[in-house]
């Protein structure tokens, strides 16, 4: 069955229709809002209003791209137009993030037998809200090119502009980050002080750290080794994997798959 005939059958109230196309894309607006906000529940719950917004809007889609193109784009208007987030309000610059990284609790050495966990969950945390002082736009630009590898054109339908910007602002975004990490990051330039196992204490004692809920590592579907490019900035970032969420979000949409009304937006 083509895309067309499983939308078509979706309109017509087809339950099971609804639920394969659901599950089509559910996992790529989850990594798109988790990269984006940072924080799991905000992206959990992100992922349902979307699910939900595709879903009542479902007639709307024209066809005239994919349709997890038009689920991005749907996506995307959702997350961007969304209030100010927690973090959005704490890291406002890159100068203040950079601060923040100066400030350790001892001791320094961490060494009981989760470290190397504790360390994987700094390494994807920290790295994700560097996200958070980049502009919303530059954000999402810099998670669709960079880290979700989609090229200008595609991302340039999804963002609603050109190519030609879309390219702009992804070498934009891609400049202020490599810039940020090369002068702080560890990881990234091993010249520089930082590193995730030094900071194990000072985020257990902050609270941004919890050793029973895993927000990133022990929740990663695919992994590969062979991506531990450290020094490359696309590297560093696909590196994570792709996150799998808590929430089975056909259960929660139930009532909307089964409601052809509201499909079709009546």
């Amino acid at each position: 069955m083509n895309e067309q005939e499983l939308i078509k059958k979706c309109l017509d109230g087809d339950k099971k229709s609804l639920e394969q196309l659901i599950h089509s894309v559910q996992g790529l607006i989850f990594n798109l809002s988790l990269r984006f906000l940072w924080n799991r529940m905000d992206a959990e719950d992100a992922t349902q209003e979307i699910l939900l917004k595709i879903v009542t809007n479902l007639s709307k889609f024209n066809g005239h791209s994919k349709f997890q193109t038009w689920a991005y784009q749907v996506s995307t208007n959702y997350l961007i137009n969304q209030k100010q987030t927690k973090i959005e309000t704490v890291l406002t610059s890159f100068d203040i993030y950079a601060d923040d990284l100066q400030i350790y609790k001892a001791p320094f050495e961490y060494n009981l037998p989760d470290k190397a966990l504790l360390e994987k969950e700094m390494k994807v945390s920290c790295t994700l809200a560097m996200l958070q002082c980049l502009t919303r736009e530059q954000r999402l630009t810099f998670i669709l090119g960079s880290i979700l590898n989609i090229n200008s054109k595609i991302g340039a339908v999804i963002t609603d502009t050109t190519p030609e910007n879309f390219r702009k602002r992804l070498e934009l975004a891609r400049k202020i980050l490599a810039n940020f990490l090369n002068e702080n990051c560890g990881v990234y330039n091993p010249a520089n002080k930082c590193r995730c196992s030094n900071r194990i204490n000072t985020a257990l004692a902050s609270g941004r750290l919890n050793k029973n809920i895993m927000n990133y590592n022990d929740k990663i579907e695919t992994y590969n080794e062979e991506m531990e490019e450290l020094c490359s900035l696309e590297g560093l970032y696909q590196n994570h994997g792709s996150f799998k969420s808590n929430s089975s979000f056909v259960e929660q949409l139930n009532d909307i798959i089964a409601t052809k009304q509201i499909i079709n937006g009546i």
